[in-house]
């Protein structure tokens, strides 16, 4: 990026200091806020991606928001939680053993709909005030890009279940997915998809509440891949800004 005139201090965007803001050096850190640039292509609940139609506001991690708003306060901290469990099933796979790859192409028409199913254990308490949460993705080293952005939706997972027994056949039940994010062919940065409300839900610890699945439909003809960090790469996390 080519050097703005002024004061250092006061020049710096607010798109490079979230860069540093959200590297992932520790798993529990003061949260500066998450700034962003440029809106995208509001296509349901505010969702975006890239520079376009926010109108006044920005879109900052996957969502269309007002540019006096914040997805995360100043003084709150930010919780990086790997998954306690990850289950990948894939459509046209239905009959495959359960196993996780080291990476998953959503959204390739070529498998059929895929859902990820993540279950985490949260450190911060029950009463904790969550500002707002974030499932991570990030790309998948190498991996060629999508041919057009892809939206991704998120859902409760309503009953219990494990890795070693799920599949496309015996998936557990969601609730009705919503979109959460847009999967950008490019650049390759990681993916960060808005799961504020399934978070909070978790201090009411309801008993149908079993983890979050994400859920592309097969409409590329590549896909957005992304790591699942057994051999390589980062895997999914979960990213939660606590006051």
């Amino acid at each position: 990026m080519a050097a703005l005139p002024g004061p250092p201090s006061a020049m710096v965007a607010p798109a490079v200091r979230l860069l540093a803001a959200l590297a992932p050096v520790a798993l529990l850190v003061a949260a500066p806020p998450l700034l962003g640039c440029g809106g995208g292509p509001a296509k349901d609940a505010g969702v975006c991606a890239g520079a376009g139609v926010c109108g006044a506001g920005y879109c900052v991690a996957g969502r269309c928001r007002p540019a006096s708003a914040l997805p995360a306060p100043l003084d709150a901290r930010r919780v990086l939680l790997p998954p306690e469990d990850l289950a990948v099933l894939v459509e046209d796979d239905a009959a495959a053993t359960p196993r996780v790859p080291d990476a998953v192409a959503l959204g390739r028409a070529g498998g059929g709909e895929v859902v990820l199913l993540l279950r985490f254990s949260p450190t911060f308490g029950v009463g904790a005030d969550i500002a707002s949460a974030f499932v991570v993705l990030e790309p998948a080293p190498m991996a060629p890009p999508a041919e057009r952005a892809l939206t991704l939706e998120v859902a409760r997972i309503l009953e219990p279940w494990r890795s070693e027994t799920a599949t496309w056949g015996r998936q557990p039940r969601l609730s009705i997915p919503e979109a959460a994010a847009i999967a950008r062919p490019r650049p390759a940065t990681p993916l960060r998809i808005d799961v504020t409300s399934l978070v909070r839900d978790w201090a009411r610890r309801r008993k149908d509440d079993h983890g979050i699945a994400i859920l592309a439909a097969g409409s590329d003809a590549v896909g957005a891949a992304y790591s699942m960090g057994i051999s390589q790469g980062v895997g999914p996390r979960l990213e939660v800004y606590v006051r």
